[in-house]
C-alpha cells in the first residue's frame, strides 16, 4: 500500500490517466486552460508534475460550482472581466478541464460559456442604431472565433446525463476515463478553502468566491510526492501551484 486512500497500483492508473489528460491538452493546443474552483484545482497542481513543461500562464480559475448560491451571477461577471481582458480578434481556444460523475456541472460550465457569448456580443452592439442585426452578427462571429472544449476528467462507475452524452456525440467533451479519481469530493486532498457564506434551503452551507486560507494538508502533500515518485520526478521539487492566479480568478466574478 502506498497511502490508506490508494494502492500502489491505483496509483499507477491515477498517473495514467493525467498524462492522457497532458497528452489531449497538448493535442489542443489552447490559448487557455479553464480550471474550475473547487474541484480543478488539484488537476493543475497534478499536471504540473507529470507534465514538467505544462502551461501554468495559460491556466485561469473560475467559480464555476454548486459551493457558490449565485453561481450563475458570479460566473456571468467573470466572463465579462475574462472577455475585456482578452479581447477577441483572432480565433481562440478555450479548454476546460471537469471532474465528471454524472456530468451535470460539465454541461453547467458549456450553458454559462454559450450564456457568455451571447452576453459580449450584447455588449458590443450595445448603443448602434441596427442593435438586434449587430447582437446576431457580433454572435455568429465569436461563435466562430472561439472554440470551447471540454476534457472531462472521468471516474468509472458514474451513469453520466443524457445532456452531457449529447456534449460527448458532438465533440464537444473530451472525456478520460480513470478507475478512481482520488481527489473528488475529497477536502484532505484539495488546498482550497473558501469562505463559508449562508445555509441553503437543503441544509448545505454555501460559500463565498473568497479564499479563507490555503490548506496543504499532509495527505495531499504525499499524494502529489507520490505522483511525482511514479512520474519519475524528485519528489522534493513539487508543490500545489498557482495560489495568486487562484485568488486573481475568484476576484474576477466580484468587480
Amino acid at each position: 500500500m502506498v497511502n490508506s486512500e490508494y494502492t500502489h497500483k491505483e496509483l499507477e492508473s491515477f498517473v495514467r490517466g493525467f498524462r492522457r489528460v497532458s497528452d489531449t491538452v497538448k493535442m489542443e493546443k489552447p490559448d487557455y486552460i479553464f480550471a474550475p474552483v473547487v474541484g480543478a484545482v488539484p488537476f493543475i497542481d497534478i499536471l504540473a508534475i507529470v507534465d514538467r513543461h505544462f502551461p501554468l500562464d495559460s491556466v485561469e480559475y473560475l467559480p464555476n460550482s454548486s459551493r457558490f448560491a449565485n453561481r450563475d451571477e458570479l460566473m456571468g461577471r467573470w466572463y465579462a472581466n475574462f472577455y475585456e481582458r482578452n479581447e477577441i480578434g483572432d480565433p481562440m481556444k478555450i479548454v476546460c478541464l471537469d471532474e465528471v460523475l454524472s456530468g451535470s456541472s460539465a454541461v453547467k460550465g458549456y450553458k454559462q460559456f454559450r450564456r457568455s457569448i451571447e452576453d459580449r456580443a450584447r455588449a458590443r452592439a450595445e448603443g448602434l442604431s441596427d442593435g438586434s442585426s449587430a447582437v446576431r452578427q457580433y454572435q455568429k462571429k465569436l461563435e466562430n472565433d472561439v472554440n470551447y472544449k471540454i476534457i472531462g476528467v472521468q471516474e468509472a462507475g458514474h451513469k453520466t446525463c443524457v445532456a452531457f452524452n449529447r456534449l460527448v456525440k458532438k465533440g464537444v467533451v473530451h472525456p478520460v476515463n480513470f478507475d478512481k479519481v482520488f481527489t473528488i469530493d475529497n477536502v484532505y486532498l484539495n488546498a482550497i478553502r473558501l469562505r463559508p457564506g449562508e445555509m441553503k434551503a437543503n441544509g448545505r452551507m454555501s460559500y463565498l468566491p473568497e479564499i479563507e486560507r490555503f490548506d496543504v494538508t499532509s495527505d495531499y502533500m504525499e499524494l502529489l510526492r507520490n505522483i511525482a515518485r511514479c512520474a519519475g520526478v524528485d519528489p522534493s521539487t513539487v508543490n500545489p501551484v498557482n495560489f495568486s492566479k487562484i485568488e486573481q480568478g475568484l476576484r474576477q466574478s466580484t468587480k
